[in-house]
């Protein structure tokens, strides 16, 4: 095992999709595993996924389908983003739904599909205000729907939008989009399966449900809202101690010298650095956890390593373990923590956790 790891619980992944699942009742349920599965792991993720009984499984690249198909799971997969031709051609290929929202799509979709001998199933994006993708208005739904009948390998099966705000304790923007919603979906043929809400919105509004909610973050432990159900965070980070010394009042510490001891100070030098995804911000802000304690990180962080002042530790020796992320005695570090101290989102703070990181599955 390297001197920096992550640990994955999958057990814990799937106890928070039964929680998820529990909460919304009789809508379907899509575990989101775009981007790595949020860095923990593609293809051990959809597999827990898979076994915890999840309907569907949510990717942004065909590639990830592909790869998903490649390693057995059989669960439907839509693509949530617009593919271009080859990734079309992959999506058809690998059985992944599609999501369309241009005639471009729709010309590409039915060209791969004839190619491939086979029907390309879609959904259909709708932008209600998040003016990211989707169709618009009515009169372009109507022009899609039309070009739609003249598409005979392509199946609409499904109909979306998402919100911008639905973390966001003032309604009034997914309450607007949400009524958008409600009066596009009126154009659409009946039986198709609708979804909107992702974690914030499928634990805040059930009137948003549908017939499916895209369960994200709240898979990974993390809500974004106040969480009426129990979460627990999947992953734990772990970097081993390389070596311990005491600076002198004066001394500098690492690159800029931005940390000046004022005491003797002992630092541990932990092996793990933003080329690890502990973000160079961190650096003379950020805490870490030795022997059940916050400790500062002291100076910056480099690309390798980082330094922490474990003066009031207690015993510190080469080889034991530093918490980036998670939980050390009565102590926890949580990546919605690190996202406050960061000014971002605990999305981002997981990603930024990189692929030399080795993930240990337990």
């Amino acid at each position: 095992m390297r001197q920096t790891y992550a640990v994955v619980r999958l057990g814990d992944f799937k106890a928070n999709l039964h929680a998820v699942r529990f909460r919304i009742g009789d809508a379907r349920l899509m575990a989101i595993v775009k981007a790595d599965a949020y860095g923990h792991g593609l293809v051990p993720v959809a597999r827990a996924a898979e076994e915890a009984g999840a309907d569907w499984l949510g990717v942004a690249l065909a590639e990830e389908g592909a790869q998903l198909r490649a390693a057995g799971i059989r669960l439907p997969i839509l693509i949530l983003a617009g593919s271009n031709a080859g990734e079309t051609s992959l999506a058809v290929e690998n059985g992944l739904t599609l999501t369309i929202f241009t005639p471009g799509h729709l010309t590409i979709a039915q060209e791969a599909a004839k190619r491939a001998g086979r029907l390309a199933d879609a959904h259909l994006k709708l932008d209600t205000g998040m003016n990211r993708i989707g169709v618009k208005d009515e009169a372009a739904l109507l022009e899609m729907l039309r070009l739609i009948q003249g598409c005979p390998d392509i199946r609409l099966s499904g109909g979306f939008t998402h919100f911008a705000s639905a973390d966001s304790p003032d309604p009034t923007q997914t309450d607007r989009q949400l009524a958008r919603f409600n009066r596009l979906i009126t154009l659409l043929p009946p039986g198709l399966l609708l979804h909107t809400s992702g974690t914030s919105a499928l634990l805040s509004r059930p009137d948003a449900r549908f017939g499916m909610v895209r369960a994200g973050l709240a898979l990974y432990g993390y809500a974004g809202v106040d969480s009426p159900v129990p979460l627990v965070p999947v992953l734990s980070w772990m970097a081993e101690i390389t070596h311990v010394k005491t600076v002198a009042p004066g001394e500098t510490v690492s690159y800029g010298a931005i940390f000046t001891a004022t005491r003797p100070t002992r630092l541990a030098t932990i092996a793990a650095g933003y080329g690890d995804g502990l973000n160079r911000l961190r650096s003379n802000r950020g805490t870490v956890l030795i022997g059940g304690r916050r400790c500062p990180i002291v100076g910056r962080v480099c690309m390798d390593q980082t330094m922490a002042d474990v003066t009031d530790a207690g015993p510190v020796s080469p080889g034991d373990p530093a918490v980036l992320i998670g939980r050390q005695g009565g102590e926890a570090i949580t990546a919605d923590e690190i996202a406050r101290e960061l000014g971002t989102i605990p999305y981002e703070v997981l990603l930024q956790i990189t692929a030399r990181v080795p993930r240990d599955y337990r």
